[in-house]
């Protein structure tokens, strides 16, 4: 027991390490695919297919090797793909290569860049499953905290290395642009590499396996709407659909709307991955004390109110280029901090409300279902602001879908939240809640009798 905790305490520091490469790629990497993508020409609509048909087609696949994850271990489904992943951000330069030195046709470059950012997202999606199950079993007391410290980590090297981009790109602007991202994206499979060494260190505990366990996806979803787990999905999934409309088109709306600057855009993205690091490991132990489902209701209806704020920002349109700046690092940074509350309660939520034989499938189906809302909304999104006559209330086709997305994003919170169900034991329970509650009330209102008497 003694050797298992201690190759288990070993493991975790591995996985902060594999989380610290991991983020490098994400900096330099997954964070510039849209600039990258808008320098080569691409339309709104092929970048609405861009951020969401890799994630379908990933989970779809999934679907396919369902029975493959419970017959091979965690570490033989995960470095593979890792590997792969790494790999492909070569063949990704070489479409800019074609595009920009020897005249490759758009739509081919088009073509070319779909399929090699597919396969960098397919690869890491197929792996996540597997990772999950074998996180699960690493780390299994006080997850809310680990995870928190891992996602602060994680945030700091993805922030210092968007910085880093951010320079680099503005180094080499207009038509040299391109030897900025060979930069960035050389770096970026480099931490991918050295996640997959330390990946290939880090202990997989004995897996959990029960072959009564396994139940196909029909039979999933024929009871998904009856159970916890159910509504869970289908709520996280009707969010995924309303940011979906509106996510991809965030970069293109600084970038071609307001032609900021690719270390002004890197900016504005950098503040939502730096308030993390000052509240995540507040959230984390909210978490474990309060409990999961409690964050995400609450995150889940803040999440609704960012695409209304960056609609805000046309009131600041005639301003000096520094004041929505600004406008859109606060709007940023309250946004980080929302999401790291929700995707941290999410996956918690997963961890806690599935046993162990079944996290596997069920981290699947999740994600299957999750795909599908964000495709469909990435389509809407982008079939809407490639429309110049689109618009509502006045609004540009961006700003309109901005205002779709919101409408869409706080209805899931409305009617589908106040049905979940915490399943994990809190520190604070309902009945403890309402007493604290009582005697701060109490409190205050003995505080205000004190220094507003009554008149005699």
């Amino acid at each position: 027991m003694e050797e298992e905790r201690l190759l288990k305490e070993k493991g975790k520091r591995y996985s902060l390490r594999d989380g610290a490469s991991y983020s490098l790629m994400e900096g330099m990497g997954l964070k510039y695919i849209t600039p990258y993508a808008l320098s080569l020409g691409l339309s709104n609509k092929l970048i609405g297919i861009l951020e969401v048909l890799p994630t379908l087609i990933a989970n779809v696949l999934r679907i396919f090797l369902s029975k493959t994850y419970y017959k091979k271990s965690r570490k033989s489904m995960v470095l593979p793909f890792i590997f792969i992943q790494a790999f492909f951000w070569i063949p990704l330069l070489f479409v800019g290569v074609a595009y920009f030195f020897f005249g490759l046709k758009l739509s081919y470059a088009s073509l070319f860049l779909i399929i090699c950012y597919s396969v960098i997202i397919i690869s890491g999606l197929i792996a996540s499953p597997a990772w999950t199950s074998w996180m699960q079993d690493l780390v299994e007391t006080n997850r809310g905290e680990f995870f928190g410290k891992r996602s602060k980590i994680n945030g700091f090297i993805i922030a210092t290395s968007m910085i880093a981009a951010g320079l680099i790109l503005d180094a080499f602007k207009g038509e040299k642009v391109f030897l900025g991202f060979v930069i960035l994206f050389l770096l970026a499979s480099v931490g991918r590499y050295l996640s997959f060494y330390f990946l290939k260190k880090q202990y997989e505990p004995p897996a959990t396996k029960d072959e009564k366990a396994f139940f196909s996806f029909f039979q999933f979803a024929k009871k998904m709407h009856s159970n916890n787990f159910g509504r869970f999905v289908i709520f996280t999934s009707l969010i995924s659909f309303g940011v979906a409309i509106a996510s991809p088109f965030f970069s293109v709306y600084m970038i071609k709307e307001l032609q900021l600057s690719y270390f002004s855009f890197t900016l504005i993205t950098l503040s939502s991955l730096i308030s993390p690091i000052f509240f995540l490991s507040f959230i984390g132990k909210r978490t474990d004390k309060y409990g999961t489902v409690k964050v995400m209701k609450i995150s889940g209806l803040l999440i609704s109110f960012i695409p209304l704020l960056w609609i805000f920002s046309i009131f600041l349109m005639n301003s000096a280029q520094w004041i929505i700046i600004t406008y859109l690092f606060i709007v940023e940074f309250f946004s980080g901090f929302v999401w790291a509350a929700y995707n941290l309660s999410t996956s918690n939520f997963i961890y806690d409300a599935v046993t162990k034989p079944k996290i596997i499938l069920c981290f699947t189906y999740f994600g299957f279902i999750n795909s599908i809302g964000s495709f469909l909304g990435g389509l809407i999104g982008g079939q809407l602001s490639s429309s110049a006559s689109f618009s509502i209330f006045g609004l540009g086709a961006i700003l309109s879908v901005f205002l779709i997305s919101t409408v869409l994003r706080i209805l899931p919170s409305i009617f589908v939240a106040p049905k979940l169900k915490e399943v994990r034991q809190v520190e604070a329970s309902p009945a403890k809640i309402q007493l604290r509650v009582k005697e701060k009330l109490g409190y205050f209102i003995k505080l205000i009798t004190f220094y507003n008497p009554r008149p005699t």
